[in-house]
């Protein structure tokens, strides 16, 4: 018994687990992901690397039947996990995932020390995922668990409103980590942002920046206005651009003109639409899949890695 108790003693010394702590990091900065083993010593026959595993988010659907148009598919499963290996008493990066070149690194010098922390530059959302730090030496084994997750900006709040007795639409969103850039469009994607006021204010708490703008164009409840807001890159290039249309109720209680799209989001490469509007099943950095719950006729299209596209018409 005793030599029982010593065995399972020493395989707990020799291979240390740890469950996955969260770091939270906002788009375009760098984030360090901690790991550290006391049992490394020195390089010498040291084996280490670091991979990801995908954050899979799923939402019951309703109907049975929409499963059949769903097609899994990681791109994982094609392309390497691997983010960083070290052996040899070197870095080996002709295994690493294109995604990560250039963008990853360990401190050489803290690695006898048993210090293997990833620093990952210019965080992007396709950079969130659970990260494992796996090492192997002469003096044991290892394994230690990250998750990422990259701060998002919040879903634009759309209504029509009330100012001062006009009838006008508001557009408030907060979280952007850029200066977010606002216009309106109408029924036929005209510009009309020259009726409208934007204010944007930066959070001293975090540092990131709020939008509030008011579209008085004149407005009419029964149309249709779309609050269109961008964040583009120190070259003006666009990063993210979210469109939102203002929902209201008519008076049998039911939605019209309640639905949102995503474009161009690296979050969501196919859009997504919000859960209260049925949303049927997503899994992140997945094949999207998604039905719009609406009294108009809606046509869905499943797409892999591209811009979504879907046609609406009245019954």
């Amino acid at each position: 018994m005793a030599f029982f108790l010593m065995w399972v003693n020493l395989l707990l010394l020799l291979h240390h687990t740890v469950s996955a702590e969260e770091v939270r990091a906002h788009p375009f900065t760098d984030v360090t992901l901690d790991c550290e083993f006391s049992f490394i010593d020195s390089t010498e026959n040291l084996e280490f690397y670091w991979e990801r595993e995908d954050i899979i988010e799923e939402y019951e659907v309703e109907d049975r039947e929409f499963y059949r148009f769903f097609k899994y598919y990681d791109f994982f499963q094609v392309y390497t996990k691997v983010v960083y290996q070290f052996y040899d008493n070197a870095e080996q990066l002709e295994d690493q995932n294109a995604l990560y070149e250039g963008r990853v690194s360990v401190d050489q010098n803290e690695i006898s020390e048993g210090i293997l922390s990833l620093l990952l530059r210019n965080v992007d959302f396709m950079d969130e995922a659970v990260y494992k730090c796996s090492a192997v030496s002469p003096n044991g084994r290892g394994e230690n668990k990250v998750k990422l997750i990259v701060e998002d900006s919040e879903m634009p709040q759309v209504k029509f409103d009330k100012i001062d007795d006009e009838d006008v639409v508001t557009c408030t969103s907060k979280g952007w980590y850029l200066t977010p850039n606002v216009t309106w469009l109408d029924r036929g994607e005209r510009d009309i942002s020259n009726h409208s006021t934007v204010e944007v204010l930066e959070e001293q708490m975090n540092g990131l920046y709020r939008v509030y703008s008011v579209l008085k164009y004149p407005v009419k409840l029964n149309e249709k206005y779309v609050c269109h807001i961008t964040e583009t890159n120190e070259n003006n290039r666009p990063i993210r651009s979210i469109r939102r249309y203002p929902s209201f109720l008519t008076e049998s209680g039911a939605h019209q003109f309640s639905y949102n799209d995503w474009a161009a989001s690296p979050r969501n490469p196919l859009g997504s639409a919000p859960p209260g509007l049925g949303l049927h099943m997503a899994l992140r950095h997945r094949v999207f899949i998604w039905m719009l719950e609406t009294p108009t006729q809606v046509f869905m299209s499943i797409q892999s890695y591209s811009q979504p596209t879907y046609a609406i018409s009245s019954p």
